[in-house]
């Protein structure tokens, strides 16, 4: 189980890197604040919460950080006033876009160059049945869900 960790932290630091997460100087709960907002368009703070599984008070503290930075804006929900949305600004979503423009079979690259090629696209596509079978489809998981019960 420990390689999987291991596995798993170290595909999550390449995504991140790929992402532009270091550009932006983002922890990765703010990096998955951000991304949720990029991919789900204007969004209540509860709703980001549900998707992303992370605490309502980190993804506040994030959007307050976002808006405070330029990337975001916020305003009442017309049919809640009770609510909040937040958006991410036109310049940001460009930006994202750019990114995701690119491949992502050059993400992993740099550790993969010195693969042959028809065994780079083995491990391509074993990533891509990897991610169809644990995240299409999953809602992510909340921390305390994850744990072992002793």
């Amino acid at each position: 189980m420990s390689d999987l960790y291991h596995l798993g932290r170290r595909l999550s630091e390449i995504a991140l890197e790929q992402m532009g997460a270091g550009n932006r100087d983002l922890t990765p709960g703010e990096f998955m604040v951000l991304h949720d907002l990029f991919m789900n368009g204007e969004s209540s703070i509860s709703d980001t919460v549900r998707r992303t599984g992370l605490a309502q008070s980190r993804v506040s503290t994030s959007v307050a950080g976002f808006v405070g930075r330029g990337w975001a804006v916020r305003a009442a929900d017309p049919r809640d006033g009770r609510k909040t949305l937040v958006r991410l600004t036109d310049s940001l979503r460009a930006e994202g876009n750019r990114r995701r423009a690119r491949q992502a079979d050059d993400a992993p690259g740099g550790i993969l160059s010195e693969v042959p090629p028809a065994e780079r696209a083995g491990l391509l596509q074993a990533l891509d049945r990897l991610h169809q079978l644990l995240v299409e489809g999953s809602p992510p998981p909340r921390l305390a869900d994850t744990r072992a019960v002793a």
